[in-house]
């Protein structure tokens, strides 16, 4: 299990993720919400992750906050986004 903690790491370097939080905060950047939702697990880089929950906001399947010219995306409203999408499969 150590050994694939390092490889994470390793690909997250190589993918110019930043370092996974321990603990995510409650208002998150577009970045922190990717890696909440494990997209920097499965491929994307954070680039493709960011376009991926642009698509998901464009939907209507997701909702962010707009706040100081930034998006935002609350903690609460991605656990919700994931228990959507566990009712659903």
């Amino acid at each position: 299990m150590v050994k694939k903690m390092e490889n994470q790491t390793i690909n997250s370097v190589k993918d110019n993720w930043p370092e996974r939080p321990r603990v995510f905060p409650d208002l998150m950047t577009p970045v922190e919400a990717a890696m909440f939702l494990r997209l920097d697990q499965i491929g994307h880089n954070p680039e493709t992750a960011k376009r991926t929950l642009n698509y998901w906001r464009d939907q209507g399947q997701l909702k962010a906050t707009k706040y100081a010219r930034h998006i935002w995306f609350l903690k609460d409203e991605l656990s919700r986004f994931l228990q959507n999408k566990t009712e659903n499969q």
